[in-house]
């Protein structure tokens, strides 16, 4: 094959050089000079006008927490969850002492002596993850609770109103802090439970009840029997001054 053809078939291209005139220096591609008025109005003027994909929505509609809520309801709930969330409710429900403390990081045996301090005063431990929680509590009485599953938790049920050794043992236990509790159905924050320790005994308190509801009867009984105490006082002491003298003093002896 002659040179001729072999240039034909594969034809021979010079590179595409652009030629950039300068004047002192090179241009700055980073850094461009600013452009005349004219220009930068021209220029200004010219740029495509592109629509913002939020443009026109309000801001509660791209909240990413609504969204995720959202999606979360749409999501398919596991049945054991359920299983395992009714089974917390239930345990809440019927218990008249509930402590949620926060787990701060610690080791096994620092939590496991946390635990037993605990269980001596016959509180039973629980651990869920967050998800049964809100399976557990939302659209319930206890929804307010719901604030205080955020992070890592564990939850204590007893059948005894020991909130004042509630209180002291929990200053002893470095691994965990009380968040809150409810008392017989009433939910109660640190400050609520401290007050409540710190009031009398039920028997004392029914006592004092009693006192101050006996103390209108006691007085109008008073008021009422008093003239009647009063007169039957002066009519004694009138007998006695009008009593006569004995007869030996009255007749001289003979």
């Amino acid at each position: 094959m002659s040179l001729t053809q072999v240039s034909r078939l594969l034809p021979m291209r010079n590179p595409i050089i652009m030629t950039v005139r300068t004047r002192t220096r090179a241009p700055n591609i980073k850094r461009p000079a600013v452009p005349h008025f004219t220009r930068a109005v021209v220029l200004e003027l010219t740029k495509p006008i592109h629509k913002k994909k939020d443009e026109g929505v309000h801001p509660r509609e791209n909240c990413m927490r609504k969204l995720r809520a959202i999606e979360g309801e749409m999501k398919q709930v596991n049945p054991y969850e359920q299983i395992l969330a009714n089974e917390f409710r239930e345990k809440i429900e019927n218990a008249k002492l509930v402590a949620i403390f926060h787990m701060l990081p610690t080791s096994e045996a620092g939590l496991f002596a946390a635990r037993l301090q605990l269980i001596k005063m016959n509180m039973k431990y629980i651990k869920h993850n967050n998800t049964i929680m809100r399976l557990a509590f939302m659209g319930t009485k206890y929804e307010a609770l719901l604030s205080l599953y955020k992070s890592t938790t564990c939850t204590f049920v007893g059948d005894e109103i020991a909130v004042a050794k509630l209180l002291k043992i929990q200053k002893k236990i470095s691994s965990l802090v009380l968040l809150g509790g409810i008392v017989e159905g009433r939910f109660m924050s640190v400050q609520d439970l401290q007050r409540y320790a710190n009031l009398p005994s039920l028997h004392t308190l029914q006592a004092q009840l009693v006192s101050i509801l006996g103390t209108p009867a006691q007085q109008l009984s008073q008021n009422l029997s008093a003239n009647q105490v009063e007169l039957s006082s002066a009519l004694s002491r009138y007998a006695d001054d009008t009593k006569p003298e004995d007869d030996s003093k009255a007749l001289p002896s003979s």
